[in-house]
């Protein structure tokens, strides 16, 4: 059984909450002393990879100025920060690019690794085995479709004409047209480049059409990696493009033990980087995987949680 740290308001109590899960309940303990937090705490991080949609910007797909100073302060601090996102590297925030010191990007949930110069230091394409097999699973299925190709997204055309019809909310409507390439065909542009694929992703509003998808994948494509950053995608890589292994790859080349790391998010595709991590958090409106995962839980995006977890940082690693 794992406990969870609830920060409530770090800026201004010591007190937190462990959560203690059980069958039956959830029994919130208070303690007043972050002297039993575990062990890693004491390690000093000196590497802290984060997500963004959800977890790093709000919901309004937005970085808030709490979030921008506490980055900054990081930095400042000699803390290396890293992107670790979902998103390819041409979709990456200006906001984000903006901040000076933020040198490393892990994109497409870890198939790739870019620098400060934007240089690719690691790559994970899917096989091309592999993405034979994912269209031969998908041959009778009309559903739309994306791909990332070295940085950059292509997406079915009718998901880019009309977003909100596949569960783009408002906020994302302009990440969704701003996309590369805008394809009539995706069957045919997977195939065409099933030798250079970051990920490939599936996107249904349909419960049941993307469990029935996910299992079908699952059964037939073993050396693929299957997750999901929000309700209503179904996202493939090779099965060594996680995020946690990405960051292991990035500390490895920094010369980082990854007890001196911390990672930070909220969708299941977040869960094994933040478990991997020396230090793992999770916003407190993050996915149950990601919650079980995560050492320390903060508020969430709309409430400045990086933010929080900086602070903390700064203050007790």
């Amino acid at each position: 059984m794992k406990a969870t740290i609830f920060a409530i308001d770090l800026f201004s109590t010591a007190e937190q909450y462990v959560l203690h899960e059980t069958q039956s309940a959830k029994t919130a303990v208070c303690v007043t002393s972050v002297l039993k937090l575990y062990e890693v705490t004491m390690n000093k991080i000196k590497l802290l990879a984060l997500d963004l949609d959800g977890t790093t910007l709000t919901s309004k797909n937005t970085l808030t100025p709490a979030v921008n100073s506490a980055l900054e302060k990081a930095i400042a601090n000699g803390i290396t920060v890293a992107v670790a996102t979902g998103r390819p590297l041409g979709t990456m925030p200006q906001s984000i690019l903006d901040i000076k010191g933020i040198d490393y990007l892990i994109t497409s949930n870890g198939a790739a690794i870019y620098d400060k110069s934007r240089k690719k230091i690691h790559s994970a394409t899917l096989r091309e085995s592999d993405v034979l097999k994912i269209l031969d699973v998908m041959k009778d299925e009309d559903i739309i479709s994306e791909a990332f190709v070295d940085g950059l997204t292509y997406t079915d055309k009718r998901y880019s004409d009309n977003p909100l019809a596949y569960g783009c909310t408002e906020a994302y409507i302009d990440y969704v047209k701003s996309s590369h390439g805008h394809i009539e065909d995706m069957r045919k542009f997977i195939f065409d480049h099933r030798h250079e694929l970051d990920s490939i992703e599936y996107i249904s509003t349909d419960p049941n059409t993307r469990k029935r998808i996910w299992s079908m994948l699952e059964n037939a494509v073993e050396d693929i990696f299957i997750t999901t950053s929000s309700e209503h995608f179904i996202e493939l890589m090779d099965k060594s493009a996680t995020k946690a292994s990405a960051l292991s790859h990035l500390a490895n080349i920094l010369g980082i033990d990854m007890q001196n790391t911390c990672a930070c998010g909220n969708a299941d595709n977040d869960a094994d980087m933040i478990a991997e991590s020396g230090f793992g958090a999770a916003v407190d409106d993050a996915s149950k995987k990601c919650i079980e995962c995560a050492d320390f839980v903060v508020p969430d995006s709309d409430n400045d949680g990086v933010a929080v977890l900086i602070d903390y940082i700064l203050s007790n690693c």
